[in-house]
């Protein structure tokens, strides 16, 4: 008796295959009708999943793990044809190598193979033929995609300032088309910084569609998106491999039919701006110096800037007292940037596991007066929908449950507005517990960043200047002093 385990994969295109169950059924029947042992642990599933390659199946990969190991748990694996194995005749050929070497076969339930070198070269054929039909769909799926986008289709999730219902044109949300108009109009005509825009929305606690905070990642794309003047934009990124952003040359940028929420003139002065930032790479409003801690990291002794040094072949890349070096600061103050990185991870892990801050300074700027406005007329725009539910019930639309379910929903919405509202009127400059919890969040997010190694250097420095006002380093007593903003 043999032992096996079978592999079900259906994938995402509409292809004539098997339902699972069935794929499941005819190889069991042929387990038991060539004496080959199945146990439920032994069955691998892979559902809505391309076999184009094996990094996107979990499954796949835990099949073959435990296929190769020394406990050598399977001696046959049964797929029900062999494009459910793999669509790429490359993996195809180096994973069944390594099954080979480890006495593991594979076996196609529905294309029986005959024997020695014809068996080998009709299997070959047969992979073949499975990636030239993989190649050829993808193709027809991206012409068809393709088309769609230039006849102004919508392909996927509307951004801030939209909603969409299933296969129908995106509507205009007023409540985030107000704050996309406002962003638009801090950049181009308050020529506010990304970074500055970003703290004032993450101020008036203006959330993202998906309910992040605000950085200069979301407003880039969002001031660069086409979709706000009525256009649908495709194959802006791929997605295999990682997210890469493709060549301008590349894009699908075709007339929508939703109705747009910025004019053309706007955008492209908006478009003008974002060029400029991306060649300058502005920092909050100035140059970006060679590290990303330049312009927080400060002498203890002087309270001067401490310049960076790059590395040289004699010297090590630090940072020194820029005080001292002019004359004017009588301790020599100098890090290596090697201690230097690791001692600021060190210390914002320990506030944020503490929870204990010794300097924090509270921002009490107000909220601008053209974000009041929008709170304003969020409330005005609930106190509307409020009237609308309550006709509803009283024209017997509604039940009286949905009816209670509704104004228990847009009354949290108040309360919140409310109190968004209120505190925007009266700023506190007192730091509460739940502002400390708040700032423990906000390190975490930070050093999610640092540590990053997909984040570049004005990234990082973006990040540190989030939390921090400035860092102290005493050379002395060999410590950092850290002062955060909030």
């Amino acid at each position: 008796m043999k032992t096996g385990a079978l592999y079900i994969r259906v994938s995402t295109d509409k292809q004539e295959e098997l339902s699972p169950d069935a794929q499941k059924r005819l190889m069991l029947d042929y387990a038991r009708d060539n004496g080959i042992i199945i146990t439920e642990d032994s069955i691998y599933w892979e559902i809505g999943i391309s076999g184009r390659t094996a990094d996107k199946r979990p499954s796949f990969r835990q099949m073959i793990a435990a296929a190769k190991s020394p406990e050598h748990p399977y001696d046959v694996i049964l797929v029900w044809k062999f494009s459910r194995f793999a669509r790429n005749q490359e993996e195809s050929i180096v994973y069944k190598s390594l099954l080979k070497k480890a006495g593991v076969e594979v076996i196609s339930v529905s294309e029986p193979l005959p024997d020695g070198i014809m068996g080998g070269l009709i299997e070959r054929i047969l992979e073949w033929m499975d990636e030239y039909y993989s190649i050829r769909l993808s193709g027809e799926v991206m012409r068809g995609m393709t088309e769609k986008a230039l006849r102004g289709g919508y392909q996927a999730n509307p951004p801030l300032g939209y909603d969409r219902k299933k296969n129908q044109t995106p509507t205009v949300n007023e409540t985030e088309a107000a704050v996309v108009r406002m962003i638009f109009r801090m950049f181009t005509e308050e020529h506010l910084s990304m970074t500055a825009i970003a703290k004032k929305l993450n101020l008036g606690k203006y959330p993202t569609k998906r309910g992040a905070h605000w950085n200069v990642t979301h407003l880039r794309y969002l001031l660069g998106n086409p979709f706000y003047t009525g256009k649908v934009r495709w194959n802006y990124v791929t997605h295999t491999e990682g997210k890469r952003l493709n060549d301008s040359s590349d894009w699908i940028i075709a007339d929508g039919v939703h109705e747009p929420l910025i004019d053309e003139e706007t955008f492209q002065k908006a478009a003008k701006l974002l060029q400029q930032s991306a060649r300058i790479g502005w920092v909050h409003g100035h140059m970006p110096s060679k590290h990303w801690i330049s312009g927080i990291l400060k002498c203890a002794a002087c309270g001067g800037p401490m310049t960076y040094s790059s590395e040289t072949k004699r010297n090590k890349a630090a940072y020194r007292c820029h005080n001292h070096i002019a004359g004017t600061c009588l301790v020599t103050n100098r890090i290596l940037v090697s201690k230097l990185e690791p001692a600021i991870l060190e210390g914002l892990e320990s506030f944020m596991n503490m929870g204990e801050f010794g300097y924090i300074r509270k921002i009490t700027q107000e909220v601008p007066a053209d974000m009041v406005s929008v709170l304003k007329e969020q409330l005005t725009d609930l106190q509307k929908k409020e009237k609308r539910i309550r006709k509803a019930y009283m024209d017997g639309i509604d039940t009286l449950e949905e009816y209670r379910e509704s104004r228990q929903a847009i009354n949290r919405q108040k309360e919140e507005l409310t109190a968004r509202l209120e505190a925007a009127d009266n700023p506190s400059s007192a730091i509460t517990e739940q502002d400390k919890i708040r700032m423990a969040g906000n390190i975490q997010d930070v050093l999610h960043i640092l540590r990053s190694e997909d984040a570049d250097m004005i990234a990082k420095a973006n990040a540190i200047r989030r939390i921090c006002e400035k860092i102290t380093f005493d050379k002395e007593e060999d410590q950092l002093q850290f002062y955060f903003i909030m």
